[in-house]
């Protein structure tokens, strides 16, 4: 399990960018704040059994926080390239979203990654 989140960051550290778990915390925002954003934060959602009762699988989420870049749809390409050598780690979806900074009249493009992982499960009984 651990060398597929270690390749999921081997490749989105490629992209020279911060890449934080599960969420960024206050004090690290308040660089972005000042700042432009871009980062990526990756998630690992709950766990599912699967037909063949040797693996599960679980959801993989990674969000790409990018402001002021226009090469959104090339950025997007770039990353799936890069996580497509992650072993068992399959592209559900993407989703592009735009968030408005707090208290202020400019935005923050989100791109949604979503994946699933398999996980096989050695000498499980009762899956």
């Amino acid at each position: 399990m651990q060398e597929q989140i270690d390749a999921l960051l081997k490749g989105l550290k490629t992209f020279g960018i911060p890449v934080f778990e599960d969420d960024l915390a206050e004090d690290e925002e308040v660089g972005f704040e000042k700042n432009k954003y871009n980062f990526f934060i990756y998630e690992t959602g709950d766990m599912v059994k699967s037909d063949d009762k040797k693996s599960i699988n679980q959801d993989v989420i990674v969000y790409y926080y990018s402001e002021n870049q226009d090469d959104l749809d090339e950025k997007t390409v770039d990353i799936i390239s890069a996580l497509s050598d992650v072993k068992m780690l399959t592209l559900e979806r993407t989703q592009k979203q735009r968030l408005r900074r707090k208290d202020t009249d400019s935005y923050v493009d989100r791109i949604v990654f979503i994946y699933t992982r398999r996980i096989v499960i050695q000498g499980c009984v009762g899956l």
